[in-house]
């Protein structure tokens, strides 16, 4: 068997944490542990009942309330044109190509706040819907905006009519 040899340190910076012989280790600690109110090895708050110790990270499910970012709908999901009653939903015909959600919104926001704004594409494209608060504003919208230009399309303004399930679809 080969002694054990020691490392001598390398010519540099002293280190961090320099070793301390036992008794002056044991001094430290016990005065330590009596300006902290407890001599149970440096545990505990203020009395030295514990509730001392804090911790630093949080899992992410622990913050929410859940795992990952929880079950909720979160913000503005959930809301569709499904939601609203259809008296208060106004259909639009003619809406021009590339035109906007928002863009539609503004027009329409002339007769009445929106509360909902839509344009269709694929299969309803050129056509829109637009959810209102009343069915007041929603009938102020038809008369007023029918035949409005947004565009370069003339809007044809409408009531909301569900569509009927046909044999096919059923």
């Amino acid at each position: 068997l080969k002694p054990a040899r020691l490392k001598h340190p390398s010519p540099g910076p002293a280190p961090s944490m320099p070793w301390l012989p036992d008794d002056v280790w044991e001094a430290q600690r016990a005065e330590r542990a009596a300006s902290k109110g407890g001599s149970d090895g440096g545990k505990g708050g203020k009395d030295g009942k514990g509730g001392g110790w804090v911790q630093v990270w949080k899992p992410m499910f622990v913050e929410k309330g859940g795992w990952g970012k929880g079950w909720g709908k979160g913000k503005g999901k959930g809301k569709s044109l499904k939601s609203f009653a259809p008296d208060v939903k106004v259909w639009i015909g003619g809406v021009a190509e590339g035109a906007t959600w928002k863009e539609l919104q503004d027009h329409m926001n002339e007769a009445g706040k929106t509360k909902w704004c839509e344009v269709f594409d694929k299969k309803g494209a050129g056509t829109g819907a637009v959810a209102y608060e009343t069915a007041e504003e929603a009938s102020n919208a038809i008369a007023t905006l029918n035949g409005s230009v947004l565009k370069g399309g003339t809007l044809e303004c409408d009531v909301w009519v569900k569509k009927e399930p046909t044999a096919e679809t059923s």
